[in-house]
């Protein structure tokens, strides 16, 4: 998913007063619980996205998610503002940039990983192991199984593809033999 420019300065902004209240990890979950809601409930997406349906009635479904413990004051007040400022429909990807912010902070990344076969724990542990070692930060690793990779495995974090399959190894091979 593509964050844009305004969704993360909503984040950056969410994310430094979280901080200083020091419920970062909070609000994360909080946001999780929203975003969640909003992939499951028709009627909960419609209310975020609709701009017919007036913004008390909004706030409203927010005080009543804040009185009921599932969202913290703060989330609440941000919810307030992103409602005024007809910002509701960012709220997925407030949550994406707001949990990378997160994880850089932590020194994690997320790695979209492809292998062909099903995979045990030890693998997954290795090719773990091998990924860290190429970023120099905690993987989490988001496995799919895809036939076509052959063997090996190919990686993407953020914007860098690392191929270690088969395929990608015998495309090389093919590249180097048209090239001679």
């Amino acid at each position: 998913m593509i964050v844009t420019i305004v969704a993360k300065r909503y984040a950056n902004a969410l994310y430094g007063y979280a901080k200083e209240k020091n419920n970062v990890e909070q609000i994360l979950s909080e946001l999780k619980m929203l975003v969640d809601l909003y992939n499951n409930s028709v009627d909960f997406k419609e209310l975020i996205r609709n701009p017919l349906i007036r913004k008390t009635e909004k706030e409203k479904v927010f005080g009543e998610l804040k009185n009921r413990n599932n969202i913290s004051e703060t989330l609440y007040n941000f919810l307030l503002m992103l409602t005024e400022k007809n910002r509701l429909g960012l709220i997925v990807e407030i949550y994406v940039y707001y949990r990378i912010l997160l994880m850089e902070e932590k020194g994690e990344v997320d790695a979209y990983v492809k292998i062909a076969d099903e995979y045990d724990d030890e693998l997954r542990k290795e090719i773990s192991n091998v990924l860290s070692g190429v970023t120099g930060k905690k993987v989490n690793l988001n496995v799919e199984i895809d036939k076509t990779v052959l063997g090996g495995f190919v990686a993407q974090i953020k914007s860098n593809l690392y191929d270690a399959s088969i395929k990608g190894q015998l495309k090389k091979l093919k590249e180097t033999l048209l090239q001679v």
